[in-house]
């Protein structure tokens, strides 16, 4: 499983909507949600014959996770669930850390940038 398996796209612009809030910061939200990604993962790893019922509760970690770091539409390849959970743990970590870096939890990055 390569990056390439994982192209990154931007929320569709049906998803965005400006917002000014006060609270936890989204980057330790997001932090949470990753360990729960990891934690689901390790499950699966462990128990692959529990793998297909753990797909829809991957997916909805996933369509969170992706929401906040504002990648949504990554979210969409409902594949994507499934391929993790049958990756290894060095690719979980791999994307994780991906989506990290080119998310945006803060939503400053303009989807109209180059």
């Amino acid at each position: 499983m390569s990056q390439d398996d994982f192209p990154l796209d931007a929320n569709g612009p049906a998803y965005t909507t400006p917002q000014q809030r006060h609270g936890v910061p989204l980057v330790y939200v997001g932090e949470k949600l990753g360990h729960a990604i990891e934690e689901l993962h390790h499950f699966a790893r462990h128990h692959p014959q529990q793998r297909q019922a753990l797909v829809a509760s991957m997916h909805y970690l996933l369509v969170a996770h992706l929401g906040l770091h504002n990648m949504l539409a990554k979210a969409n390849d409902r594949s994507l669930a499934l391929r993790l959970l049958e990756g290894s743990e060095a690719e979980l970590r791999s994307w994780l850390a991906l989506i990290e870096r080119e998310g945006d939890v803060a939503g400053l990055a303009g989807l109209d940038a180059p």
